[in-house]
Protein backbone atom coordinates (compact mmCIF):
# COMPACT_ATOMS: atom_id res chain seq x y z
CA UNK A 1 0.00 0.00 0.00
CA UNK A 2 1.25 3.94 -0.79
CA UNK A 3 1.27 6.01 2.23
CA UNK A 4 -0.27 10.18 0.94
CA UNK A 5 1.80 12.75 1.22
CA UNK A 6 0.60 15.26 3.51
CA UNK A 7 1.06 19.24 4.02
CA UNK A 8 2.43 21.66 6.21
CA UNK A 9 0.18 24.84 7.42
CA UNK A 10 0.92 27.63 5.31
CA UNK A 11 0.76 31.10 6.29
CA UNK A 12 -1.44 33.47 4.47
CA UNK A 13 1.01 35.11 2.56
CA UNK A 14 2.12 32.24 0.82
CA UNK A 15 -0.47 31.93 -1.20
CA UNK A 16 1.29 35.01 -3.10
CA UNK A 17 4.40 32.79 -3.64
CA UNK A 18 5.30 31.85 -7.64
CA UNK A 19 5.87 28.45 -9.15
CA UNK A 20 2.54 26.86 -6.95
CA UNK A 21 -0.39 25.33 -8.07
CA UNK A 22 -3.05 26.48 -6.05
CA UNK A 23 -6.00 24.46 -5.22
CA UNK A 24 -9.42 24.08 -3.36
CA UNK A 25 -9.32 21.90 -0.50
CA UNK A 26 -11.96 19.83 -0.53
CA UNK A 27 -13.62 18.32 2.63
CA UNK A 28 -13.94 14.55 2.14
CA UNK A 29 -11.98 11.34 2.65
CA UNK A 30 -8.39 10.84 0.90
CA UNK A 31 -8.50 7.65 -0.74
CA UNK A 32 -5.82 6.02 -2.72
CA UNK A 33 -7.27 3.97 -6.19
CA UNK A 34 -5.74 1.28 -7.21
CA UNK A 35 -6.69 0.37 -10.92
CA UNK A 36 -5.53 -3.13 -11.99
CA UNK A 37 -8.12 -5.87 -13.54
CA UNK A 38 -10.77 -3.97 -11.06
CA UNK A 39 -10.66 -0.76 -8.81
CA UNK A 40 -9.81 -0.82 -4.89
CA UNK A 41 -9.92 2.66 -3.12
CA UNK A 42 -8.33 2.24 0.09
CA UNK A 43 -8.62 5.40 3.17
CA UNK A 44 -5.78 6.64 5.02
CA UNK A 45 -6.21 3.97 7.58
CA UNK A 46 -5.39 1.65 5.22
CA UNK A 47 -9.02 0.16 5.11
CA UNK A 48 -10.65 -0.95 1.72
CA UNK A 49 -13.50 1.23 1.28
CA UNK A 50 -14.18 0.20 -2.31
CA UNK A 51 -18.16 -1.53 -1.72
CA UNK A 52 -19.21 1.96 0.28
CA UNK A 53 -19.18 3.71 -3.64
CA UNK A 54 -21.36 1.14 -5.74
CA UNK A 55 -21.19 4.07 -8.12
CA UNK A 56 -17.59 3.98 -8.62
CA UNK A 57 -18.20 1.74 -11.80
CA UNK A 58 -14.97 3.85 -13.33
CA UNK A 59 -12.60 1.28 -14.90
CA UNK A 60 -13.27 2.27 -18.57
CA UNK A 61 -13.06 6.13 -17.12
CA UNK A 62 -9.11 5.52 -16.23
CA UNK A 63 -7.47 5.27 -19.59
CA UNK A 64 -3.99 2.48 -17.93
CA UNK A 65 -3.85 -0.68 -17.37
CA UNK A 66 -2.28 -0.34 -14.10
CA UNK A 67 -2.70 2.63 -11.76
CA UNK A 68 -2.44 4.14 -8.50
CA UNK A 69 -3.99 7.48 -7.96
CA UNK A 70 -4.18 9.87 -5.03
CA UNK A 71 -7.83 12.12 -4.49
CA UNK A 72 -10.78 12.78 -2.23
CA UNK A 73 -13.90 11.36 -2.10
CA UNK A 74 -16.70 14.04 -1.67
CA UNK A 75 -20.49 14.28 -1.65
CA UNK A 76 -21.36 17.67 -3.18
CA UNK A 77 -24.37 19.30 -1.88
CA UNK A 78 -26.84 20.97 -4.28
CA UNK A 79 -24.69 24.42 -4.85
CA UNK A 80 -21.51 22.54 -5.60
CA UNK A 81 -19.91 22.36 -2.32
CA UNK A 82 -18.16 19.83 -0.54
CA UNK A 83 -20.27 18.21 2.30
CA UNK A 84 -19.20 15.89 4.82
CA UNK A 85 -21.91 15.44 6.52
CA UNK A 86 -23.77 13.94 3.31
CA UNK A 87 -20.68 11.93 2.89
CA UNK A 88 -20.52 10.61 6.78
CA UNK A 89 -24.30 9.31 6.03
CA UNK A 90 -22.77 7.62 3.22
CA UNK A 91 -19.37 5.88 5.30
CA UNK A 92 -21.52 4.93 8.23
CA UNK A 93 -24.14 3.55 6.71
CA UNK A 94 -25.33 -0.30 6.34
CA UNK A 95 -24.51 -2.38 3.16
CA UNK A 96 -28.19 -2.13 2.64
CA UNK A 97 -28.32 1.02 2.44
CA UNK A 98 -25.15 1.54 -0.28
CA UNK A 99 -27.39 1.43 -3.33
CA UNK A 100 -29.96 3.89 -2.22
CA UNK A 101 -27.46 6.19 -0.91
CA UNK A 102 -25.46 6.17 -3.76
CA UNK A 103 -28.22 7.49 -5.68
CA UNK A 104 -29.77 9.88 -3.12
CA UNK A 105 -26.39 11.33 -2.33
CA UNK A 106 -23.78 10.40 -5.12
CA UNK A 107 -20.24 10.21 -4.69
CA UNK A 108 -17.06 11.81 -6.66
CA UNK A 109 -13.93 10.57 -7.16
CA UNK A 110 -11.61 13.76 -7.08
CA UNK A 111 -7.93 13.13 -8.64
CA UNK A 112 -5.22 15.36 -8.21
CA UNK A 113 -2.28 12.56 -7.97
CA UNK A 114 -0.91 9.44 -9.78
CA UNK A 115 2.04 7.81 -7.98
CA UNK A 116 2.64 4.77 -11.10
CA UNK A 117 1.31 4.10 -14.87
CA UNK A 118 1.90 0.88 -16.35
CA UNK A 119 4.35 -0.01 -13.80
CA UNK A 120 6.45 3.09 -13.85
CA UNK A 121 6.80 4.66 -10.80
CA UNK A 122 6.27 8.52 -10.87
CA UNK A 123 6.43 9.41 -7.64
CA UNK A 124 10.29 11.68 -8.62
CA UNK A 125 8.41 13.04 -11.79
CA UNK A 126 7.91 17.03 -10.92
CA UNK A 127 4.27 18.02 -9.82
CA UNK A 128 3.48 19.23 -13.25
CA UNK A 129 4.68 16.42 -14.99
CA UNK A 130 2.21 14.30 -12.74
CA UNK A 131 -0.27 16.63 -13.55
CA UNK A 132 0.09 15.79 -17.24
CA UNK A 133 -0.14 12.73 -17.48
CA UNK A 134 -2.92 12.26 -15.06
CA UNK A 135 -4.99 14.69 -17.92
CA UNK A 136 -3.74 12.10 -20.23
CA UNK A 137 -5.43 8.93 -18.47
CA UNK A 138 -8.91 10.53 -16.59
CA UNK A 139 -11.66 10.77 -18.77
CA UNK A 140 -14.37 13.05 -16.69
CA UNK A 141 -17.61 11.67 -15.31
CA UNK A 142 -20.39 12.12 -12.91
CA UNK A 143 -18.35 10.31 -10.41
CA UNK A 144 -15.07 11.46 -11.98
CA UNK A 145 -13.04 14.40 -11.96
CA UNK A 146 -9.29 16.24 -11.92
CA UNK A 147 -9.23 18.66 -9.58
CA UNK A 148 -9.11 22.48 -10.80
CA UNK A 149 -6.11 24.72 -9.99
CA UNK A 150 -4.81 27.93 -10.05
CA UNK A 151 -1.88 30.20 -10.12
CA UNK A 152 -3.74 33.00 -8.41
CA UNK A 153 -3.62 31.30 -4.40
CA UNK A 154 -5.28 34.91 -2.77
CA UNK A 155 -7.74 34.83 -5.45
CA UNK A 156 -8.81 31.21 -4.98
CA UNK A 157 -8.50 31.96 -0.91
CA UNK A 158 -10.92 34.58 -1.05
CA UNK A 159 -13.22 32.59 -3.46
CA UNK A 160 -13.05 29.68 -0.92
CA UNK A 161 -13.70 32.13 2.08
CA UNK A 162 -16.97 33.41 0.24
CA UNK A 163 -18.50 29.65 -0.75
CA UNK A 164 -17.76 28.23 2.65
CA UNK A 165 -15.20 25.65 1.43
CA UNK A 166 -12.88 24.28 3.88
CA UNK A 167 -9.74 25.98 2.57
CA UNK A 168 -6.70 26.03 -0.01
CA UNK A 169 -3.97 23.74 -1.05
CA UNK A 170 -0.83 25.36 -2.69
CA UNK A 171 1.45 22.53 -4.62
CA UNK A 172 5.39 23.57 -5.88
CA UNK A 173 4.96 22.58 -9.36
CA UNK A 174 8.31 20.98 -9.20
CA UNK A 175 8.02 18.94 -6.50
CA UNK A 176 8.52 15.34 -6.01
CA UNK A 177 5.59 13.11 -4.30
CA UNK A 178 6.73 12.45 -0.91
CA UNK A 179 4.97 9.22 0.54
CA UNK A 180 4.11 9.16 4.04
CA UNK A 181 5.81 12.63 4.88
CA UNK A 182 4.47 15.78 5.40
CA UNK A 183 6.09 18.22 3.20
CA UNK A 184 7.03 21.92 3.00
CA UNK A 185 6.11 21.03 -1.15
CA UNK A 186 2.46 20.76 -0.07
CA UNK A 187 0.75 24.03 1.84
CA UNK A 188 -2.50 23.57 3.24
CA UNK A 189 -4.47 27.36 4.59
CA UNK A 190 -7.52 26.35 6.22
CA UNK A 191 -10.84 29.01 6.00
CA UNK A 192 -11.21 27.99 10.06
CA UNK A 193 -9.07 27.25 13.29
CA UNK A 194 -9.56 23.20 12.90
CA UNK A 195 -7.54 20.93 14.60
CA UNK A 196 -7.38 16.26 14.26
CA UNK A 197 -7.02 15.70 18.06
CA UNK A 198 -7.07 12.33 19.64
CA UNK A 199 -9.92 11.57 21.91
CA UNK A 200 -8.13 10.17 24.89
CA UNK A 201 -10.68 9.94 27.59
CA UNK A 202 -14.41 11.37 28.47
CA UNK A 203 -15.94 13.07 31.22
CA UNK A 204 -19.66 12.08 32.79
CA UNK A 205 -20.39 15.35 35.20
CA UNK A 206 -23.87 16.16 33.37
CA UNK A 207 -24.42 13.40 31.34
CA UNK A 208 -23.50 10.29 30.62
CA UNK A 209 -21.08 11.72 28.18
CA UNK A 210 -20.41 15.32 28.92
CA UNK A 211 -17.23 16.10 26.83
CA UNK A 212 -14.10 14.56 25.21
CA UNK A 213 -10.97 14.53 26.45
CA UNK A 214 -8.45 15.66 23.64
CA UNK A 215 -4.64 15.45 23.18
CA UNK A 216 -2.22 15.99 20.42
CA UNK A 217 1.32 13.99 19.78
CA UNK A 218 4.63 16.04 20.96
CA UNK A 219 7.56 14.08 20.07
CA UNK A 220 6.27 10.77 21.50
CA UNK A 221 4.36 11.39 23.66
CA UNK A 222 0.57 12.82 24.12
CA UNK A 223 -0.13 16.09 25.60
CA UNK A 224 -3.31 16.82 27.19
CA UNK A 225 -4.49 19.89 24.82
CA UNK A 226 -7.74 20.34 26.68
CA UNK A 227 -11.90 19.51 26.66
CA UNK A 228 -14.62 19.84 24.04
CA UNK A 229 -18.38 19.83 25.29
CA UNK A 230 -20.51 21.42 22.49
CA UNK A 231 -21.17 20.39 19.08
CA UNK A 232 -22.81 16.99 19.63
CA UNK A 233 -26.34 15.89 19.39
CA UNK A 234 -27.72 13.26 22.43
CA UNK A 235 -27.69 10.10 19.94
CA UNK A 236 -24.35 10.65 18.75
CA UNK A 237 -22.99 10.84 21.85
CA UNK A 238 -24.61 8.02 23.25
CA UNK A 239 -23.46 5.68 20.26
CA UNK A 240 -19.87 7.27 20.80
CA UNK A 241 -19.66 6.88 24.33
CA UNK A 242 -21.17 3.12 23.77
CA UNK A 243 -17.36 2.67 21.13
CA UNK A 244 -15.72 4.94 24.44
CA UNK A 245 -16.84 2.26 27.03
CA UNK A 246 -15.39 -0.61 24.67
CA UNK A 247 -11.63 1.30 25.04
CA UNK A 248 -11.52 2.15 28.88
CA UNK A 249 -8.48 1.96 30.84
CA UNK A 250 -6.96 3.05 34.21
CA UNK A 251 -3.78 4.82 33.53
CA UNK A 252 -4.34 8.37 31.65
CA UNK A 253 -2.59 8.42 27.77
CA UNK A 254 -1.47 11.60 28.28
CA UNK A 255 1.78 12.65 29.96
CA UNK A 256 0.14 16.05 31.73
CA UNK A 257 -3.24 14.66 32.73
CA UNK A 258 -5.52 17.55 34.42
CA UNK A 259 -6.45 17.43 38.11
CA UNK A 260 -10.19 17.05 37.07
CA UNK A 261 -11.88 13.32 36.93
CA UNK A 262 -11.43 11.72 33.31
CA UNK A 263 -12.30 8.03 32.22
CA UNK A 264 -9.45 7.50 30.23
CA UNK A 265 -9.53 5.34 26.98
CA UNK A 266 -6.93 3.94 24.54
CA UNK A 267 -5.95 6.62 21.77
CA UNK A 268 -7.70 5.12 18.75
CA UNK A 269 -10.33 7.86 17.75
CA UNK A 270 -9.36 10.45 15.89
CA UNK A 271 -12.52 14.39 15.71
CA UNK A 272 -12.24 17.32 13.92
CA UNK A 273 -12.71 20.39 16.58
CA UNK A 274 -12.84 23.57 15.73
CA UNK A 275 -11.46 26.29 18.41
CA UNK A 276 -10.97 30.30 18.42
CA UNK A 277 -7.70 30.21 19.45
CA UNK A 278 -4.56 28.20 21.55
CA UNK A 279 -3.56 29.38 24.81
CA UNK A 280 0.15 29.67 25.74
CA UNK A 281 -0.73 26.70 27.78
CA UNK A 282 -1.53 24.50 24.75
CA UNK A 283 -5.11 24.48 25.25
CA UNK A 284 -8.13 24.71 23.22
CA UNK A 285 -9.87 28.12 23.45
CA UNK A 286 -13.63 27.86 22.83
CA UNK A 287 -13.17 24.27 21.12
CA UNK A 288 -16.11 22.92 19.21
CA UNK A 289 -16.81 19.54 18.04
CA UNK A 290 -17.03 18.93 14.28
CA UNK A 291 -17.39 15.38 13.62
CA UNK A 292 -15.02 12.13 14.01
CA UNK A 293 -12.70 11.38 11.05
CA UNK A 294 -12.52 7.97 10.89
CA UNK A 295 -10.25 8.67 8.10
CA UNK A 296 -7.62 9.85 10.21
CA UNK A 297 -4.94 7.87 11.99
CA UNK A 298 -4.13 9.14 15.64
CA UNK A 299 -0.76 9.92 14.84
CA UNK A 300 -1.85 11.70 11.89
CA UNK A 301 -2.55 14.12 14.92
CA UNK A 302 0.63 15.83 16.21
CA UNK A 303 1.36 19.36 17.44
CA UNK A 304 2.89 20.35 14.37
CA UNK A 305 -0.51 21.26 13.48
CA UNK A 306 -0.69 23.91 16.07
CA UNK A 307 3.31 24.88 15.43
CA UNK A 308 2.87 25.04 11.65
CA UNK A 309 5.53 23.22 11.11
Amino acid sequence: MHQPMLAQTGRLEDLSRPGYLYEPKLDGTRAMCYKDSRLIFVNRRERDITERYPEFDLLQDIKAGRCVLDGEIVVFDSKGNPDFRLLQKREQSSSTMRKALSVRHPATYVVFDVLMKDGADLTSTPLIERRRKLQMIITESKFLRTIVSSTDGMKLWELAKRRGIEGVMAKRIDSIYEEGRRSSSWLKFKTTSTLDCIIVGYTSELRPLSSLALGLIDASSIIFIGKVGTGFTDAFMGSLKTRLDEIKVEDPPVINPPEQPVIWTKPQLVCEVEYLEITPQLHLRAPSFKRLREDRLPGDCTLDQIKGS
